[in-house]
């Protein structure tokens, strides 16, 4: 290994050291806690040399969140790929999201601001185009026309949001078992819904 790859090497541990620093200490206090002077003295650094790593806290935590986003984007193609009916495709992926963010509820945090609102960033818009496309498909061999993809996207969004707040809140009896099963059959159910909406229209328009 030449001199050139082992710095750039060295300098990539050293990022995700601070990186891993700022996770935990987010994870122990909260996001609010973590500072380039709490993250320099985990990592036994001074707080200046974190700046020929990262610009400012901020881009620290940007990276943690495209991070985060990109995993989850993972997670969904490699639901989006198996060989299975839509709609099943559309709970399996309900339940990777909610497995991302059980497993990584800080990150999750994170990923997204106090409103409940989904950051801007190129990787969030690829993750809401996974399932756009997965109901997409659904639509076709269900054969409900969908008015408004996106507007079906942000309901199944929301639905999966919701039920995550709810649980990491301990909100939901049961456990995050029950809390997971209940989530998958209300994507369930909203697909049903849709599809009897569409089939008590065909009965209207035949009478």
């Amino acid at each position: 290994m030449g001199i050139k790859q082992r710095r750039e090497r060295e300098r990539e541990a050293t990022q995700q050291a601070i990186l891993q620093a700022a996770l935990e200490i987010a994870t122990e206090e909260g996001w609010q806690a973590v500072t380039i002077r709490r993250v320099a003295e985990r990592i036994e650094y001074s707080p200046s040399a974190l700046y020929k790593y990262f610009e400012d806290k901020e881009d620290i935590l940007r990276t943690l969140l495209l991070q985060g986003f990109q995993h989850m984007v993972a997670a969904l193609e490699h639901i989006a790929a198996q060989e299975h009916r839509p709609s099943e495709r559309l709970q399996q992926m309900a339940a990777a999201y909610w497995d991302f963010a059980w497993h990584q509820p800080t990150v999750y945090q994170l990923m997204f601001d106090l409103k409940g609102k989904i950051h801007e960033v190129e990787e969030a818009k690829a993750a809401f185009l996974v399932v756009r496309a997965a109901i997409e498909e659904w639509s076709q061999e269900s054969g409900v026309k969908m008015g408004d993809s996106d507007q079906a996207v942000e309901m199944i969004w929301a639905t999966m949001h919701g039920f995550v707040a709810l649980t990491l809140a301990q909100y939901i009896s049961g456990g995050p078992t029950r809390a997971k099963e209940t989530l998958t059959q209300a994507i369930s159910d909203l697909l049903l819904g849709w599809k009897t909406r569409l089939d008590s229209r065909l009965t209207r328009n035949d009478h």
